[in-house]
């Protein structure tokens, strides 16, 4: 049995960088990359950056597209919304060049209707983007549910047809076949321990098998794409209405200013770590920051209820979020704080600045909430899909030291809290760290160990 298989999978609850894993194994030209395949939904996106900074989103189509030479499956795990269909050919064709894309007749379409089904019924946080509606109607065989036709070069192919070709790729021992997960395991419908708030589905490495028509004794290897600070969607969807959309485990929910602050001084964001700084906060610049603020800001920050805020109670930590926000609005990242005094950072930049590493959803474009780990789920997670090596992305927001920072782990040096999170990280999961991304961009990564095995 030739077991050619590598499974890319979201350790956590999405976000982690799926798209820069899979993009750097497609762009390695040590590697024969035959075919990919995806079972995604419009649901979530899958952002690949280049090394000149340029991004390309993918929701249906395989990000391993970056690979000229790879085929593309489109598989019957997935539900495609036509219109946000036709404009991602349309940017990815730059990639795409004349290929085919193999998509499986069981591919279904997202309409309307099954958005505004989601939007009557789920009360737990959805994009709302039909894709469980559409699923339900699958499985009950609904008489009204289209399926995919062919567009362009995205061409249907029946069963017997679409699996003979990729069989063609798995009984070739000369090259490898891609899973590209999409969504993270926290999400996972039956398994994560969250629901309801979860996806419409099972994220797993043995779901994409199934859901690719591929047998289990085919899989060589499953690398794990983890950040060190998980995060969880908004609490604001697009329309502005506040849904829970759920913690994470028994982790924290922190900020994006301790992040920002932890990452510059190299130490691990505690809550009261902000109260140490010398400050100058008073009722003047609160109200003014409160004044200032974009609504879906305070919204975010103080609920629903937010212009009932006592300004005599917000805390110094608030204040600062308030702060960042109203440059984020500008489109400002890197900014000299007028709250607190802080310890010279580098020596290149003004006193008291601040760089803001918040992030915003691939699809509702709202800020993203973040988590400490709960180090028990990412076990639990491990225990399911047994990973090769876990990626530990966004490794910046550890150490602002080590942004964009390409190389091998052997040529730098990590203080002592890098080395004990290192070690615990690997002594708790029980599995090795095979890299450390450093950046968005291609290749920002140091090298722990080999990706891929032989």
């Amino acid at each position: 049995m030739i077991k050619n298989v590598i499974a890319v999978i979201d350790g956590e609850a999405g976000s982690c960088g799926k798209a820069k894993v899979i993009g750097e194994i497609a762009t390695d030209k040590s590697i024969e990359l035959g075919a990919s395949v995806t079972n995604c939904m419009p649901n979530a996106g899958h952002t690949f950056v280049d090394e000149f900074g340029h991004a390309t989103i993918f929701r249906n189509i395989p990000v391993s597209a970056v690979n000229p030479n790879t085929e593309l499956f489109i598989g019957p795990g997935s539900a495609i919304d036509m219109g946000i269909f036709e404009n991602e050919y349309e940017n990815v064709k730059e990639y795409l060049g004349n290929r085919k894309i193999y998509v499986h007749e069981m591919v279904p379409l997202i309409e309307e209707r099954h958005k505004q089904y989601e939007k009557k019924k789920i009360k737990s946080g959805s994009t709302f983007k039909g894709c469980g509606a559409v699923t339900r109607e699958k499985v009950i065989r609904d008489k009204n549910l289209k399926f995919f036709k062919s567009y362009k070069n995205a061409i249907v192919c029946s069963n017997n047809e679409w699996l003979e070709r990729l069989y063609n790729h798995l009984d070739n021992r000369t090259e490898y076949v891609m899973l590209e997960g999409a969504q993270g395991c926290d999400l996972d419908l039956n398994h994560s321990g969250n629901y309801p708030y979860v996806t419409s589905r099972n994220v797993s490495t043995s779901q994409l098998l199934a859901d690719s028509g591929i047998a289990a004794e085919r899989l060589l290897q499953t690398i794990m794409v983890i950040r060190p600070f998980p995060i969880r969607i908004s609490n604001i969807t697009e329309s502005g209405q506040i849904i829970y959309t759920g913690d994470y485990g028994k982790g924290n929910e922190l900020t994006w200013t301790q992040i920002n602050l932890a990452s510059m001084y190299q130490r691990y964001p505690h809550y009261n770590d902000i109260n140490y700084y010398n400050n100058s906060l008073d009722i003047s610049k609160v109200n003014y920051l409160f004044q200032h603020c974009p609504k879906v800001y305070l919204k975010q920050l103080f609920g629903e209820n937010y212009k009932e805020k006592d300004l005599t109670a917000i805390t110094l930590l608030e204040a600062l979020e308030l702060e960042r926000l109203i440059y984020k609005a500008k489109g400002i990242s890197q900014y000299q704080t007028k709250l607190i005094e802080l310890p010279t950072f580098d020596s290149n930049y003004n006193d008291n600045t601040i760089f803001d590493q918040s992030e915003q959803t691939t699809v509702t474009k709202l800020e993203r909430r973040v988590f400490d780990l709960d180090i028990a789920k990412l076990k639990t997670n491990c225990k399911i899909n047994t990973p090769s090596s876990l990626y530990l992305n966004f490794f910046q927001h550890l150490s602002l030291d080590f942004k964009g920072e390409i190389g091998h782990f052997n040529d730098y040096h990590f203080n002592r809290y890098l080395r004990e999170y290192f070690n615990w990280l690997e002594n708790e999961t029980g599995i090795e760290i095979s890299a450390l991304g450093t950046g968005p961009k291609n290749n920002e990564r140091i090298l722990k160990k080999n990706l891929i095995k032989e």
